[in-house]
């Protein structure tokens, strides 16, 4: 018998029963963390039960109370389609009630009113994808009844779509006198998974389905372990990692395979007059793969001997991950797909789970229509990873920005001739939950992943408006209801943004056509937000980063003003000492080289005022299998080369390498998955040692 059907049985002869506390699902959880499966913990439960007489079967979260209905026989759902739901806020041992969700979020989304609304919509947009796929069509009124806009293929995975600023101060580790540095964050205070770690002693380097460990507290890295997180399948693998105060929290990507009931094909069949061949649904099965993510953690106290501790599961691709103290939060994404056969009742085959508990119904977002589901959960890695809350978006092409405070949600839109972006703010609140808060739509789209930044209670979006001719450019200062506060238009007309960076009152961008405009705005006042300054220099820069309060970094393409042709990479430092009179104080251009991940992702890049380095790769187009690394320091008001270190080249090479540069102390290391070179700053960042772990 399958876990669903023992599930209803119980739920159909049950009466509820008060549940002692060794028995509750967390303590149950706490037994089975080490071995999860998605039904194991639902099936343990489900036993306890018989063996107590116990009620009615129910899904938890921290702040809903879900129970299988015997009338509606679904969970969280009435008759009427109603969440059937009571408030833990107002239980025994809860003093406050929790506050109302916010029902409607702008044009993007609704609170979903039960399971039978989500089934709906995920319902009408399966029959649409299958009629396209069939080359089928579907009546104007089941359009018309989820929204009648058309879907995006997918939710974006980019996990480079939450950044922000993270001011003058150089990104490294200062607790304890520690001198290290930290991966390249975006939002101060707001830490980011990575495939490289250090604390300050060992170096922590991703590598496939486990963890290499390096020491590194006599300068030269040696290897001083393996961490293999216990896999459920060989196609299992760890995706980025954290390391602080003696904690390890590793992101895993692991898949459930099962053999299932194929009720699509077998209704097809049925229809098509094979009932003698499917008498039942059973006759029919497939194998079926499904995406989740763990979380899993180690205390790592003493690294070559790591002591597990906890994990957390949360169903679908993992997307990005933020960590604001103790609290991590998790993104994954998935296509909801409610097969032929399938109904409503079943929420357990069409909802995803976060910690092997369905998502409620008050907790899920519906656009207009959609199938692509964009699940965040609250994660407390100090109380044995409990799950504080979770938000399920239906969504549609989406992109996230995280700060320490906020959750954006943001996809573009083709309305009315002209392109739109939606943006739908969560509240990040100090207990965990994830709060609902307001929506507002936007003219022109987000080009940079640096142009949205959240400071002070007010959300600053820079926008470039394609759509029309000319084009041009707009600033939007958005207060915590989503509401305009200010915006600027018109700026920069027939080019667009290719880069930004906030910092205080002043934003800076960059727009591009021929030369490179810097534009300075001064956002002392949210109402009024004004263009103060405006440098034209040749070329444009892709990446910035404050050097110190008076001069701001670029890194981006030199180009030739009449053709626009690319001569090459090109490094600026910019003064800004007085933001109305920015000036281009020096600059330095790598003529032939054509690419740098830096350019794209900015955790390759290492900058550092504080040991004066500016460290990435570079690659040539006529040297597909060779990448450079380059290291460069600031001296008298110009840049000085200070390595150029090749490596890759024939067939040995790995085009596709990971490469992070982290300092320890007065060593620069460079690291991928397979290697770790070591350069000693105070000898003119000599090649010290390299070390091959693979």
């Amino acid at each position: 018998m399958e876990d669903r059907e023992m599930l209803e049985k119980i739920a159909q002869s049950a009466q509820e029963l008060d549940i002692p506390e060794a028995l509750k699902p967390e303590q149950i959880k706490k037994r089975c963390k080490k071995k999860r499966s998605r039904y194991r913990a639902v099936a343990a439960a489900a036993c306890l039960c018989l063996c107590f007489g116990a009620g009615s079967a129910a899904y938890f979260n921290e702040q809903k109370q879900v129970k299988y209905s015997q009338t509606a026989g679904i969970s969280g759902e009435t008759d009427d389609g109603a969440a059937a739901q009571t408030d833990l806020e107002s239980m025994p041992g809860k003093e406050t009630e929790a506050p109302a969700p916010v029902k409607k979020l702008g044009k993007m989304y609704k609170l979903a009113s039960g399971y039978q609304e989500v089934y709906r919509v995920l319902k009408k947009d399966s029959q649409r994808k299958r009629a396209q796929m069939s080359g089928g069509t579907v009546e104007r009124k089941e359009i018309e009844a989820v929204g009648g806009t058309s879907v995006a293929d997918s939710v974006d995975l980019d996990a480079t779509t939450a950044q922000s600023s993270s001011g003058i101060k150089d990104i490294a580790a200062q607790k304890d006198g520690a001198d290290f540095s930290n991966t390249n964050l975006q939002v101060e205070g707001v830490d980011e998974s990575d495939c490289v770690k250090t604390d300050g002693k060992f170096i922590y380097v991703v590598q496939d389905a486990q963890i290499q460990v390096l020491d590194v507290r006599n300068r030269i890295p040696e290897k001083a372990g393996v961490i293999q997180p216990e896999m459920d399948e060989d196609t299992d693998r760890i995706c980025e990692i954290y390391v602080a105060d003696g904690l390890l929290t590793v992101i895993i990507q692991t898949e459930q395979t099962e053999l299932k009931q194929d009720r699509q094909t077998a209704e097809a069949m049925k229809k098509a007059g094979y009932d003698q061949v499917v008498r039942y649904e059973e006759d029919i099965q497939q194998i079926v793969t499904e995406s989740l993510t763990k979380a899993v953690t180690y205390n790592i106290a003493d690294p070559e001997k790591p002591v597990y501790q906890d994990t957390v599961t949360q169903d679908g691709q993992f997307i990005t991950s933020r960590k604001v103290a103790n609290r991590l939060y998790l993104f994954t994404g998935q296509t909801l797909h409610i097969a032929e056969g399938v109904q409503r009742k079943e929420p357990e085959l069409w909802l995803p789970r976060v910690d092997e508990k369905l998502v409620p119904a008050d907790c899920i977002y519906l656009p207009k229509a959609g199938n692509q589901g964009l699940l965040m959960s609250s994660i407390d890695l100090a109380d044995s990873m409990k799950v504080r809350d979770k938000k399920l978006l239906i969504n549609q092409y989406a992109k996230l920005y995280v700060s320490s405070r906020s959750v954006y949600v943001y996809y573009e839109e083709y309305a009315d001739d002209a392109v739109k972006t939606r943006i739908a703010r969560f509240a990040l609140e100090p207990g965990g939950t994830i709060q609902a808060k307001a929506a507002k739509s936007v003219k022109g789209s987000i080009q940079d992943t640096f142009a949205i930044h959240e400071r002070e209670g007010y959300l600053q979006v820079l926008t470039s408006v394609t759509s029309t001719e000319p084009w041009e450019n707009r600033v939007y200062v958005l207060d915590e209801n989503m509401q305009v506060a200010g915006r600027l238009t018109g700026l920069a007309e027939g080019e667009q943004i290719y880069a930004a960076r906030f910092a205080g009152d002043i934003g800076y961008f960059v727009t591009y056509r021929n030369t490179d405009p810097l534009f300075t705005v001064d956002f002392s006042d949210p109402a009024q937000p004004k263009v103060i300054g405006e440098l034209k220099v040749t070329g444009f820069s892709e990446y910035l980063h404050f050097w110190s309060d008076d001069r701001l970094l670029g890194i981006g393409h030199e180009t030739d003003p009449d053709s626009g042709m690319t001569i090459g990479i090109k490094l600026s430092m910019f003064d800004i000492s007085n933001p109305r009179k920015v000036k281009e104080e020096a600059k330095l251009v790598l003529n032939g080289v054509s690419e740098s991940d830096a350019l794209y992702d900015y955790k390759t890049v290492l900058v550092s005022p504080k040991k004066n380095l500016i460290a990435f790769t570079t690659k040539k187009n006529q040297e597909l299998f060779k990448e450079h690394y380059r290291v460069f320091s600031f001296v008298d008001g110009a840049f000085e080369r200070r390595v150029k270190y090749t490596l890759h080249s024939g067939t040995d090479a790995y085009p596709d390498s990971r490469w992070r540069s982290l300092y320890v102390g007065d060593m620069l290391y460079l690291v991928n998955e397979r290697k770790i070179y070591t350069f000693a700053i105070a000898d003119g960042c000599k090649n010290a040692a390299k070390l091959k772990f693979d």
